[in-house]
């Protein structure tokens, strides 16, 4: 490659991030593909191209075309841990747990102290049957980067799966704290939540417990909601609640937040899709059907957010006021205070009835 092709190739680069960056991951492809044509003669190009190809495909879950590139990489520079942590990647979506794990290995080899690479180690030793050795290295990962939201995840699903659901439960609310928008944690802390409560019920069946005082007994999980007005967003507010109040009482935190004076019918719409029948809670009396599902019988620790940690809120069907709601944070206390609260308020809040 000659010295005049340098800034062509920095342009190219950087036209493919931009793509990535939009999600426009076919057209970063297409890129990629066009630089092993138009530098087919330079190693370092095809060798970039390559391994950019081969994360882009493992993000679009395609690892067989993923182990393909990273494999073209690694054949000009098989030093690089990067690209043994991308093809024990791709190794552990195919299932390959022996190949993973070597993979992964010779990736730690080279950084030890690098927690995705230590991630990566774990998940494939737990997946192979070791679950010790898995969480240890997990454990490790987590003490290197303890912020990783991927790393606390994966910690939750196996402890999930021992089962020790005080710790499953710290590693979901930790990932969900550090990272609000990562759906996987969403989903994991759900699936924990389910299997604690499920299990409470089946224990109250069958043994008979006498109350006792305990220092843990005002300990609550404190859910902060961030709620906006659709079409003006800019007017917002910031709302705490306890993981055992009703879907109904952040309704009513809502109402008192934005100062309105006069109740109307309202629906929660937790895929984020208006009026999506599947995914609705609504206020007593607002649907006679029997498949209406009501927000005053769905607990804030029970929500299913299927489209991750952002819904809809309906307040007036006639008016249409529409909010977004987006859970920040999910926060272990010990509080006697009263809850719903509402902790921060953004700009004044519009009159209930515009005038026309």
């Amino acid at each position: 490659m000659t010295t005049e092709d340098l800034p062509e190739l920095q342009s190219i680069w950087d036209e493919a991030r931009y793509h990535i960056n939009a999600g426009n991951y076919d057209k970063a492809i297409e890129i990629y593909k066009y630089v092993l044509i138009r530098y087919g003669e330079d190693s370092v190009a095809v060798e970039y191209a390559n391994a950019y190809l081969a994360d882009l495909y493992l993000t679009l879950q395609k690892p067989d075309l993923a182990e393909s590139h990273i494999q073209k990489a690694i054949k000009i520079k098989p030093e690089n841990p990067r690209y043994r942590y991308i093809l024990g990647f791709a190794c552990s979506y195919q299932k390959q747990w022996d190949r993973a794990v070597s993979e992964f290995q010779v990736a730690v080899a080279k950084e030890p102290r690098n927690g995705e690479y230590l991630r990566g180690l774990g998940w494939a030793i737990y997946s192979k049957g070791d679950i010790a050795q898995g969480l240890a290295y997990l454990e490790k990962a987590s003490c290197l980067e303890p912020d990783n939201a991927n790393i606390l995840t994966d910690l939750a699903v196996i402890y999930l799966s021992l089962p020790d659901m005080d710790k499953a439960r710290e590693y979901a609310e930790r990932a969900v704290r550090h990272d609000p928008g990562n759906a996987v944690a969403q989903d994991v802390l759900q699936k924990v939540l389910s299997f604690i409560r499920m299990f409470n019920r089946r224990h109250k069946k069958v043994v008979k417990v006498k109350p006792k005082s305990s220092p843990y007994t005002n300990t609550h999980f404190i859910h902060r909601f961030k709620v906006s007005l659709r079409d003006n967003p800019d007017i917002w507010r910031i709302i705490d609640i306890k993981e055992n109040q009703m879907l109904s009482s952040l309704h009513k935190a809502i109402f008192r937040a934005f100062d309105r004076v006069e109740e109307h019918e309202y629906s929660f719409f937790l895929s984020r899709k208006p009026q999506d029948k599947e995914t609705e809670f609504t206020s007593p009396g607002a649907g006679t059907d029997e498949n209406t599902k009501l927000a005053t019988r769905i607990r804030i620790d029970s929500l299913p957010l299927y489209g991750g940690p952002k819904f809809l809120y309906l307040f007036d069907y006639q008016n249409e006021c529409w909010h977004d709601v987006e859970l920040l944070s999910v926060t272990k206390r010990v509080t006697r205070a009263s809850y719903p609260k509402i902790v921060q308020k953004q700009s004044k809040s519009p009159p209930q009835y515009p005038r026309h």
